[in-house]
């Protein structure tokens, strides 16, 4: 660093003054120094990751969710004016993991119930004409919702017992009125195996 001084002595105006050599960087000055995370930021952070972890999710797959969205490589790095996008971002993949566990426990719940009715059939055609899929596993929440109360209200069609038909005894005298070609060929036959045989 270097001062050049120019004009009288004891004396220094404006421009009388050079420095060389200075380097101050304004966009550092505006900036406040950024402190880390609290310890109960911290926690709170911890809490919430080990609830995704809970419903079956990789405690890996969260950090790198949240380190990507923050543009953070570590948790040490995220400040605490960055804790409530933190928060934000693994409370928004917490809520996706429970949908995705709800739907689980629906599609489960519906296949039971389809299992006892054997009503497949008509799932699937309630399915397809109100939402247009089939597959279960792509049906929404909601639409997962309604196919359970169709298939738990539905009724299976029962088929009326039929009772075995037993032939009634009928007289010799009935059975020539009914079947008269069947008798004058039984008839004939007779007469023929007895004239053979006789």
């Amino acid at each position: 660093m270097g001062q050049n001084f120019q004009g009288g002595v004891g004396q220094a105006a404006e421009g009388d003054i050079n420095n060389f050599g200075i380097s101050i960087s304004l966009a550092d000055a505006n900036k406040a120094e950024s402190r880390g995370l609290v310890t109960a930021q911290r926690k709170e952070l911890h809490e919430l990751r080990a609830k995704c972890e809970e419903l079956g999710d990789d405690p890996r797959d969260v950090w790198r969710t949240v380190h990507a969205q923050l543009g953070v490589t570590t948790i040490s790095e995220i400040t605490a004016e960055q804790f409530f996008d933190a928060r934000n971002v693994i409370r928004t993949r917490l809520e996706f993991l429970q949908e995705e566990a709800d739907k689980r426990r629906l599609v489960g719940k519906v296949l039971r119930v389809v299992a006892e009715k054997d009503a497949k059939a008509e799932m699937n055609n309630f399915c397809e004409l109100s939402f247009g899929r089939t597959q279960l596993n792509n049906l929404q929440k909601s639409q997962l919702q309604q196919t359970l109360e169709f298939v738990q209200h539905f009724q299976p069609m029962r088929q009326a017992e039929v009772a075995p038909i037993v032939p009634k005894e009928i007289s010799i005298r009935e059975f020539l009125v009914l079947h008269k070609q069947s008798a004058a060929a039984l008839f004939c036959f007779g007469v023929l195996v007895g004239g053979i045989w006789f």
